[in-house]
């Protein structure tokens, strides 16, 4: 149903005006009957409407005026006038703000049937052209969730719809009921958020919403959200990350969170499962150094990431459950870039987590899973088909490789091999492709006296700026800072290179 509402400071006319059309028949449900713009305009302030049928004659201020400030506003909806007399200059004016008709009173029940119906068409077609854009707003956002949107798609990404890049982002997952979570969905693009995916929410129960702003603004939002909501949403917060190209990172942790809330729940601290989280945020560590860490493989700088963190747990005296929390983060993220060295003793390290009572403990285990890192050389096991391409990978990472050629050669969908590729890596085909050319990078830049234009070249970029941002994309440093810091001394936590 389409909603309308009518604004008249005649009473008699507004109730003419809810009778004279069947408006469920015609698929529209009349929402809001004013008095006045002043109630219109309050109205306006917490609902949508798709349309508007106002007086243009009234006290303080007139149909025409509500209509320009509500458009001002930002709301959208086509809008009928009706008047008790006909004046050109109200005619042009209207016209100019989008007006669809201008009906005379008394109103004539065949020409407002008319209009109504011609309003019904332009509402669908609206309708469908919104829908279409929103699920190709989705795919791209799907997309760049998962790492696949590349510089060039990333900046038509923000052409298309009009968006604006505002670092810092954060991947958010609401999920509940999917009453509540329209309610929210249209609550916060009331508010200017435009980069929801809503597609979720009748397929599993979960809206996605990708926030560009500070951590605190979020928070604030989420708190005004809450109370919308009637606190019957879970709320799952990830990574506040500083480029756009991280963004996956934010939405592998709130994964992450989610397989803890599944599998392992009393490892979820109870503020993490109240409002009392978005009360608090200084309950919200950040991690994303110490993955660069981990990818950029030193034994020296992992630890010493793994060092500062306990230290702030300790300083700041976190609780024994936010730890626990913390510590099965840290080992998710260890197991995520070593999955064969950790494979073997994941279940034991959680139960491990799970029974822990200090801080010793679990820094101690979380060293023990180092240890393992650092001597196991155990190849990894995957079935054939993503054996294959890891083969090509290896052998090829110089040229021009994408998923779908290597899917055409091994006689593949290229959609399933992705998904396939995808769960047994826990990469996407890209993120494989640029870890090994990185990795291949480092040591070059390590025991080589190529330059890093060479480098980029030998490893398959044929652009230097881009293999320069890929690397500090991955490694949170430059390729030139990479070679200063590590030229004198880098000893690779992992025995043997994935």
């Amino acid at each position: 149903m389409y909603k309308v509402m009518l604004v008249d400071d005649e009473y008699m006319i507004l109730e003419g005006l809810k009778q004279i059309l069947p408006w469920q028949d015609l698929g529209f449900e009349i929402v809001k009957t004013a008095r006045n713009a002043k109630e219109a305009l309050s109205f306006f302030e917490d609902h949508e409407i798709d349309l508007l049928i106002t007086d243009i004659n009234m006290p303080e201020i007139s149909g025409i005026q509500l209509i320009e400030t509500a458009q001002n506003e930002g709301r959208h909806f086509l809008s009928l006038i009706l008047s008790g007399y006909q004046e050109f200059e109200y005619v042009k004016r209207g016209i100019d703000l989008g007006v669809k008709n201008y009906l005379l009173k008394p109103v004539d029940k065949e020409e407002l049937l008319r209009s109504v119906k011609q309003i019904k068409l332009l509402l669908d077609e609206e309708k469908q052209f919104d829908r279409q854009q929103q699920l190709f707003l989705e795919n791209n956002l799907v997309r760049w969730l998962n790492d696949e949107l590349n510089d060039s798609e990333f900046i038509e990404m923000l052409q298309h719809f009009h968006l604006e890049a505002q670092p810092p982002y954060t991947a958010v997952l609401l999920e509940g009921d999917s009453t509540r979570l329209q309610e929210a969905a249209d609550f916060l693009r009331r508010q200017g958020q435009k980069l929801l995916i809503e597609g979720w929410i009748h397929q599993s129960g979960q809206l996605l919403w990708l926030y560009m702003g500070t951590r605190q603004s979020l928070y604030v939002l989420l708190h005004y959200l809450e109370r919308l909501t009637i606190d019957q949403l879970r709320f799952v917060v990830g990574e506040t990350v500083a480029e756009w190209e991280n963004v996956y990172e934010s939405y592998e942790r709130v994964q992450q969170i989610r397989r803890l809330r599944e599998f392992y729940p009393e490892l979820l601290p109870e503020l993490l499962s109240s409002s009392d989280f978005i009360q608090e945020p200084d309950y919200d560590m950040s991690f994303l150094s110490f993955n660069k860490a981990l990818m950029i493989g030193d034994e020296k700088t992992v630890r010493g990431e793994l060092d500062r963190i306990f230290r702030e747990l300790m300083v700041k005296h976190y609780s024994p459950e936010y730890v626990r929390y913390v510590a099965f983060l840290l080992f998710a993220d260890i197991s995520r870039q070593f999955p064969t060295a950790t494979q073997e003793i994941y279940d034991e390290t959680v139960v491990g987590i799970r029974k822990s009572h200090t801080i010793d403990e679990i820094k101690k285990m979380l060293t023990a899973v180092l240890d393992n890192v650092r001597n196991t050389d155990r190849p990894a096991v995957y079935s054939d088909a993503v054996s294959q391409v890891i083969a090509m990978v290896d052998d090829d990472y110089r040229e021009e490789l994408n998923l779908k050629t290597i899917a055409e050669a091994l006689h593949l969908n290229v959609v399933y091999l992705g998904q396939l590729f995808k769960k047994e890596t826990n990469r996407s085909f890209s993120q494989y492709l640029n870890q090994i050319r990185i990795k291949k990078a480092q040591q070059l830049l390590l025991h080589s006296t190529q330059t890093i234009s060479e480098i980029a070249d030998a490893i398959g970029y044929n652009n230097t700026n881009y293999f320069s941002k890929m690397f500090k994309k991955l490694n949170g440093i430059t390729p030139k800072e990479f070679r200063d810091q590590y030229d004198s001394g880098y000893e690779a936590l992992e025995g043997k290179d994935n």
